[in-house]
């Protein structure tokens, strides 16, 4: 992709996240896997967050999570059948909402795109509706994106960063954990014995 043709896309961010088997390298392999059809611009830190869980349900395995820009040709809904068929091959398979999953690759803004499209086949909103909620998409996505125009909350991605509470949201490692080998038994950055 040259750099005309990139810098005529619009900037689209993802969110990742995983929190069942070697999560770190989970969300290696889908950016891997993510670079056969899209440039990867920048990847976020990685962060650890406690898993959402309906009330009175038991808490699950701690999430990493982190974002990342990229550019692509591939439209919203083609992009959203793209990261979904990167989910299915990694391991994710319907479930409960807030259950388990080894992968979860959300859309979190593409451009100034605003899309709210529920059928049985696509359901696709854009932006996505909790980036404002969530200290564990907010916090990778405003390394990334603090200029970045929210398109229906008409204020930055950093303004938006600036007013949610970070307890409970861990940063475990800078960019360069994106580009880690996975190899001789990797364990996740939370994992290793010198911790943070």
């Amino acid at each position: 992709m040259t750099h005309e043709a990139t810098a005529r896309m619009p900037r689209v961010f993802l969110g990742l996240g995983a929190n069942v088997g070697n999560r770190e390298a989970n969300l290696r392999l889908a950016l891997r896997w993510l670079a056969a059809q899209c440039e990867i611009v920048a990847v976020s830190s990685l962060y650890r967050s406690a898993a959402v869980v309906v009330d009175g349900a038991s808490p699950g395995p701690d999430y990493m999570n982190a974002a990342c820009e990229i550019a692509t040709s591939l439209s919203p809904q083609a992009l959203l059948h793209f990261v979904k068929r990167i989910e299915h091959d990694i391991g994710r398979r319907p479930a409960a909402r807030w259950a388990p999953r080894p992968i979860d690759i959300d859309i979190l803004l593409y451009g100034d795109t605003v899309i709210d499209m529920r059928s049985p086949e696509l359901a696709l909103t854009i932006p996505h509706p909790l980036i404002a909620e969530r200290n564990f998409v907010l916090a990778p996505l405003v390394e990334l994106a603090s200029d970045i125009d929210h398109p229906t909350l008409h204020r930055t991605i950093g303004e938006l960063a600036e007013d949610i509470d970070y307890d409970g949201l861990e940063h475990l490692r800078g960019p360069e954990w994106a580009t880690a080998s996975d190899g001789g038994g990797a364990k996740d950055a939370d994992d290793s014995e010198d911790g943070l």
